[in-house]
């Protein structure tokens, strides 16, 4: 594990996640972005005693915290240390009768400063979800050109002083100052003087974060695996926590709800294709005023919720 165990964050939205997607008390359901349990706890005591929960997620914290459900569930709980972009490979040709992504960075993840997720803190420069693998941000940033680094900050943080912001990075590693702490790379975006400097700092870490794990990319996968997997009537619910998650789902199923797409000047349609998602919702789904009170990661969570069609 990356870290000594610390409390897990309250998941948002359970109500409205729960009563969404479970259609078929009977059916198996993909949490793949389990975390501390709390929407796969909640599923489960919504679900019949043939019905489960494949608990996935990539963070072994999260992994060793899930084990605790064991007792209660047993076999009706499965938990898979895994990506969730490798869904067909997890599920071995099951089908699923739900799916969630609750995307994003956990309040576990943020609080522990040896993950290096928090500009709050200082810890090593690390960002990684999964601590076994993959390029720490720190070594990123050793290795990246000031090109590129605008480049990332631009599209994965949508910044607009990213240049200003790489070539400060880029030239406090090349004097030899290090980039190798939440603390250096805090100093280095303070250093362009930005209006709003907290605001300039979350988008930098959400930039470097989405990098070093592939999120996006990975989201893509994931989504297409289960859109597969789903049976007819199967539900989709995701939750994304700023606009380039929320983008690639609205677009992905956007596209998965059209039917017909001939030209206008025909009059009988020719191409033969039809919706295979609809949405359960007009617009996305947000936190009451109460839960925000309560918990604030909710004040940005959007969730939307889908159903496959026959």
């Amino acid at each position: 594990m990356c870290s000594e165990q610390t409390p897990y964050h309250e998941p948002v939205m359970v109500g409205q996640v729960v009563d969404n997607l479970v259609g078929n008390p009977s059916g198996t359901y993909l949490d793949a972005t389990a975390g501390g349990g709390g929407h796969v706890q909640a599923v489960l005591e919504r679900l019949d005693p043939t019905g489960g929960v494949i608990a996935l997620d990539k963070d072994a914290d999260a992994i060793a915290h899930l084990d605790r459900l064991r007792a209660s569930y047993g076999d009706r709980l499965e938990i898979v240390h895994g990506d969730f972009a490798d869904v067909d490979q997890i599920l071995r040709g099951r089908s699923l009768a739900g799916a969630l992504f609750d995307l994003g960075v956990s309040s576990h993840q943020i609080d522990t400063a040896a993950r290096g997720f928090s500009y709050h803190q200082d810890g090593p420069l690390d960002m990684r979800m999964d601590c076994s693998s993959g390029v720490p941000a720190g070594q990123l940033l050793e290795r990246v050109s000031e090109a590129d680094l605008v480049g990332l900050i631009k599209q994965y943080g949508e910044e607009r002083s990213a240049r200003r912001i790489a070539r400060s990075i880029c030239h406090r590693r090349d004097e030899g100052e290090g980039m190798a702490t939440t603390a250096q790379l805090r100093a280095a975006v303070a250093a362009t003087g930005p209006k709003n400097l907290t605001k300039t700092l979350a988008r930098v870490f959400q930039a470097l974060r989405i990098a070093v794990n592939g999120e996006l990319q990975r989201l893509s996968d994931g989504l297409d695996c289960v859109i597969s997997a789903l049976v007819p009537g199967g539900r989709l619910a995701v939750i994304s926590y700023h606009s380039l998650e929320d983008r690639l789902v609205k677009v992905k199923l956007g596209e998965l709800m059209k039917g017909c797409i001939c030209p206008p000047r025909l009059t009988i349609c020719a191409c033969g294709r039809k919706p295979r998602f609809r949405s359960l919702s007009k617009k996305a789904v947000r936190a009451d005023e109460s839960e925000v009170a309560a918990n604030s990661r909710g004040r940005s969570a959007r969730l939307r919720i889908y159903e496959k069609l026959d």
